[in-house]
């Protein structure tokens, strides 16, 4: 959790309200943030909200309780001017970083309390948001020393030379990854590049080398700066926007006049930013009112939302909400409706017992997937458990498989671990490589979910309960599990049907697909998926819906 350093003199006069100890704490649950520490002025907020980086600083913190008490109503949009400066993005710097987005901010009073706050923020943008500056990193400029429009291209290690921040030297690019301290902190990022990326002006001076460090030249920032120049470089627009967006909104926060610049990248496309927008949500009253367990009224509800930094107009039985672009944990009506309650107030919702007399059962999906346990016992086979998160190699590449969509983890920690499964027979080949040395035959089943991508949802993802059975032993073939498939039809009541498949993993002519009241694969296990994955008896295999 973001641990954000303040000073409550700075935060009472960003929100332009002094407040008591207890009004203090009350207001800071609007972030959902608590005091860790307090030290005199000096405090230290951990904020429990991680998938929202405009709040990791005195300002966004400031933004936030402004409109939550009232001060501040509807969608905030700093004041973007004309653009009047150019960033050309080279070809040259694909590969190794391929975007950029930048801003200016003009008339800017450089205080103790911004620089503090304006490196915290960066520290926190670039660590949390930016994945350790590997997705997005960002540099702050002194705008009034760099000359002309600027140039943004890969140059090579050994022939670009600039002094780093902080040192005195000219120094190579290679050499500052091994020398300079943030260079070996972050040069595992440019690894293996042929060409390392650079920010240069027109008269070629160099800004920075992203996203390592930015040059003695023009990246130091002092009280004596008045003009400051922004940019956030990147792999994905979406997460370098978002980052600009944050930062140029705490510095108008301090005063600063946004200015947009001008973007032309490596294709020739142009764009401008940063673009303050909105996006779109409609949320159903009802559902408010029951996930809230209060009744509000759509009158209500409407101010709430305004107090949330959003903006809400009824249209029906239905409330249309606008919230700002850069808010991208809003994903779901049920993040509109958090900050409603946010808005409400959590300590305001009074506490009641519930008003039911039920007796508690099983659900049907539970007895029906016992049953199915219990017949597959009946049939003398021996369950087991495996992961629902899986690797890419042992549901595609092993099982002969190509070109699978797969429900992806987006920063999986090993490559083992990176995708949710959507078919359980290859979890049950490994589970089978790993017992060889076990007596055979081997009878073994899993009844479990899986994962499949599925865009009329609102998740974009589907579960289904299958069943999955393997047999492993001399002479087992297709008969064998086409028995098992009826036996196990007959029990559950399925009326399902074999038609001829060719498949992958499957032997061809001995395998078949499932139709009818379940969908599913049966026959013999391919001799190519079978010495993949070191089987040396013959395996079949019978994997359908529940």
């Amino acid at each position: 959790m973001p641990t954000i350093d303040i000073s409550r003199k700075d935060l009472e006069r960003l929100v332009g309200k002094k407040f008591s100890q207890k009004e203090l704490e009350e207001a800071l649950m609007f972030v959902k943030g608590e005091i860790d520490s307090a030290q005199g002025d000096s405090i230290k907020v951990d904020v429990k909200e991680t998938n929202r980086p405009d709040l990791w600083s005195t300002e966004g913190i400031a933004r936030e309780i402004r409109a939550r008490i009232g001060r501040q109503k509807g969608v905030w949009k700093p004041k973007v001017g004309k653009p009047r400066l150019s960033v050309r993005i080279e070809k040259s710097v694909k590969e190794a970083r391929p975007y950029t987005v930048g801003a200016v901010v003009r008339g800017i009073k450089v205080t103790e309390n911004l620089l503090l706050q304006m490196i915290q923020l960066q520290e926190k943008v670039d660590g949390t948001h930016g994945r350790k500056r590997k997705e997005s990193s960002t540099g702050i400029y002194d705008f009034d020393k760099i000359k002309g429009d600027i140039r943004y291209y890969g140059a090579e290690p050994g022939e670009k030379k600039f002094t780093p921040l902080e040192f005195k030297a000219e120094m190579d690019l290679d050499e500052i990854l091994e020398m300079h301290p943030k260079g070996r902190e972050y040069g595992h990022l440019l690894k293996g590049k042929k060409l390392y990326p650079i920010f240069e002006d027109s008269q070629g001076n160099v800004l920075s080398m992203p996203p390592i460090i930015n040059s003695n030249y023009s990246g130091k920032v002092t009280e004596k700066t008045r003009n400051l120049f922004v940019e956030v470089s990147g792999f994905d627009r979406a997460t370098i926007s978002a980052g600009l967006k944050v930062m140029v909104m705490a510095l108008a926060d301090r005063g600063g006049k946004i200015e947009a610049v001008n973007i032309m990248d490596s294709d020739g496309k142009k764009s401008v930013t940063p673009e303050f927008g909105t996006k779109k949500m409609v949320v159903d009253p009802a559902h408010v009112e029951k996930v809230a367990g209060i009744h509000l009224g759509t009158k209500k509800m409407v101010e709430l939302l305004e107090k949330a930094g959003m903006r809400a107009k009824t249209s029906g039985k239905k409330i249309v909400v606008w919230y700002p672009d850069y808010r991208q944990d809003i994903i779901h009506a049920i993040d509109i409706i958090e900050d409603i309650i946010i808005s409400y107030g959590y300590n305001n919702i009074k506490p009641r017992k519930p008003e039911m007399s039920v007796v508690g059962e099983e659900l049907k999906e539970s007895l029906y997937l016992d049953k199915a346990r219990d017949v597959c016992v009946g049939l003398g086979l021996q369950e087991i458990l495996t992961f629902n998160l899986t690797s890419r190699e042992k549901q595609e590449t092993l099982v002969g498989l190509t070109g699978e969509k797969f429900v992806e983890i987006a920063n999986p920690v090993s490559a083992n671990w990176s995708i949710m499964r959507k078919n359980i027979y290859p979890e049950l080949l490994e589970f089978a490589s790993k017992n060889k040395h076990n007596e055979y035959p081997q009878k073994i089943f899993e009844i479990g979910k899986t994962v499949h991508l599925d865009p009329s949802t609102d998740t974009m993802t589907t579960e289904r309960n299958r069943l999955c059975i393997l047999l492993l032993g001399k002479g087992y073939g297709f008969t064998l599990i086409k028995s098992v498939f009826e036996a196990v039809c007959r029990e559950l009541g399925k009326k399902c049907f074999l038609a001829p498949l060719k498949h992958a993993s499957l032997r061809e002519g001995k395998s078949a697909r499932i139709s009818g009241d379940s969908k599913g694969i049966l026959g013999e296990l391919s001799d190519k998926t079978a010495k993949n994955f070191g089987l040396e008896q013959q395996a079949v295999i019978l994997e359908m819906d529940l």
